[in-house]
């Protein structure tokens, strides 16, 4: 009970923690952006000249797979393939509930909180699982489990596999694709007065890279485009737009790479690939490319002239996006537009929204994992002592109650009794790294060997976990007990 409190206790802090980093960070900048545009003074104390909050979220799939690269050398590639897995399915059914509530709340939220805090609100899964190990240490029980059956496993994982491998190379092709049918015909803007308007607003931006200003015929509507600062290029349409015109355009898209909005594309990628069988997430995920629209759409005519706002929404209605690859597009869809207009000729003030991003962020840390999927389920003897003939304990002891027995060395016949008292009982796997506490009662702790590996053995209600000791190295499996624990029939088996 102690550890299942001091576990809760870690939880409530890191969700304070989270919650209230995200929530400030998100005011500082939201704030510093309407300053901006308000007085297009862009000095600042910090250091910090960008509008991301903390790090870029595509650092999530990178973190996992240096997570592998890490867990295997010490613990085999097995084991840390088996982790990673569990781990993916758990960011699956995150990313999936939460995308689906989100999409469900958006309306109301849309109407609430500011545009930039909307377009947030997608990405605050990412901010959960930076640090894969610190989660693992606060694994909690969790009362759902969804197990999939014994034999399913491997082939659903492998059409899974398949889907976002599938999804992943299409987008990547049709990105490449798609910038080389841009810049084929592609020439740099040789307009002066185009040129020095770019790289003023670059100042304004604080956009540390050079980006390249072309134009192309294969483009209807201003857009950017590149996975890395040294490719990306601004294009603009075969057309002639006057100076104020740029300067909404150029605003526009500076905002785009200030705020590093084709990463978060990118993160976009990763969760559609991840839950690519899901219709849901599909929708969710255009939603949250329209709130990279609005918001920057937000801060182009923020306090702006009404003049300004029109000439923003004649542009919007005059081009025509088309937004495949990694992009970001003055117009890109059709169906976010008549919201887009609204929100340019109609503005209405909102809250920044930073209070609702620090309440979701901090929900999201204490719901984490009460929901799971596990990959294998049966009785002990298939899971834990798949060798029966080959397990021998070395001490085992029993606790129930106020009383303890404990044996070193048992004879064969109680080391067959226990063996066949203990691999009846139905197990379902949860989690590879968790642990039980060593103080809960009622319990079983026995040290065993398998002629391979020196094991321990931790059981209690409702809870099992099989520790393999090599050396410094320990790895734990949990497992949930579904069913009794004879622990009076134990207790006198052992005595």
């Amino acid at each position: 009970m102690n550890n299942f409190l001091i576990i809760w206790f870690y939880r409530v802090f890191v969700a304070l923690v989270l919650g209230i980093g995200v929530g400030l960070s998100f005011w500082l900048e939201w704030k510093y952006e309407r300053q901006v545009a308000v007085t297009g003074c862009t000095v600042r104390v910090s250091s910090k000249r960008n509008t991301v909050i903390f790090v870029a979220p595509w650092a999530l799939p990178i973190m996992m797979a240096i997570y592998w690269l890490i867990y295997a050398p010490f613990f085999g590639p097995a084991l840390a393939t088996d982790s990673l897995v569990e781990f993916s399915l758990q960011l699956l059914v995150v990313l999936s509930l939460y995308f689906v509530l989100l999409l469900l709340l958006l309306p109301l939220l849309r109407r609430t909180i500011s545009a930039r805090a909307c377009a947030t609100l997608w990405l605050l899964p990412a901010f959960l699982y930076y640090d894969i190990l610190l989660w693992q240490r606060s694994f909690v029980p969790p009362p759902v489990v969804l197990s999939i059956p014994n034999g399913l496993g491997s082939v659903l994982f492998g059409i899974w596999l398949a889907g976002a491998g599938a999804v992943v190379l299409w987008y990547l092709v049709s990105h490449l694709r798609f910038r080389r049918r841009l810049l084929k015909n592609a020439r740099p803007v040789e307009d002066v007065d185009v040129i020095n308007l770019w790289w003023d607003e670059h100042r304004l931006a604080l956009v540390k890279q050079r980006i390249r200003l072309v134009t192309s015929p294969a483009v209807s509507s201003p857009l950017t485009i590149g996975l890395f600062n040294r490719t990306m290029c601004t294009v603009l349409p075969e057309r002639n737009y006057t100076l104020d015109q740029y300067q909404l355009i150029f605003r526009h898209e500076l905002r785009h790479v200030q705020r590093w909005d084709i990463s978060t594309k990118c993160f976009y990628l990763f969760c559609k690939a991840l839950c690519w069988f899901n219709p849901l997430m599909w929708a969710a995920i255009r939603k949250a490319s329209a709130d990279l629209e609005l918001s920057c759409d937000e801060m182009v005519v923020y306090d702006a002239e009404d003049d300004t706002r029109r000439e923003y929404a004649a542009l919007l209605l005059e081009t025509a996006g088309d937004e495949r690859g990694f992009t970001t597009c003055l117009s890109a869809s059709a169906s976010s537009l008549r919201r887009r207009l609204k929100g340019v000729m109609v503005p209405r003030e909102r809250g920044s929204g930073a209070l609702v991003l620090g309440l979701i962020m901090a929900v999201l840390v204490l719901c984490s994992g009460l929901i799971w999927v596990s990959t294998a389920n049966g009785t002990a003897g298939e899971l834990l002592f798949p060798n029966q003939e080959e397990v021998t304990f070395q001490s085992v002891n029993v606790y129930v109650g106020s009383d303890s027995v404990n044996v070193r060395e048992p004879s064969p016949a109680m080391n067959r009794a226990l063996l066949a008292e203990l691999s009846d009982l139905p197990v379902t796997k949860l989690a590879v790294g968790p642990n039980i506490s060593g103080s809960v009662k009622p319990r079983l702790s026995a040290f065993l060997s398998d002629r391979e590996h020196l094991q321990y053995l931790r059981l209690t209600d409702g809870l099992c976990s099989l520790t393999i000791l090599d050396g410094i190295d320990e790895v734990s499996t949990l497992y949930r007990v579904d069913g009794p624990v004879d622990w009076e029939g134990l207790y006198a088996l052992v005595e």
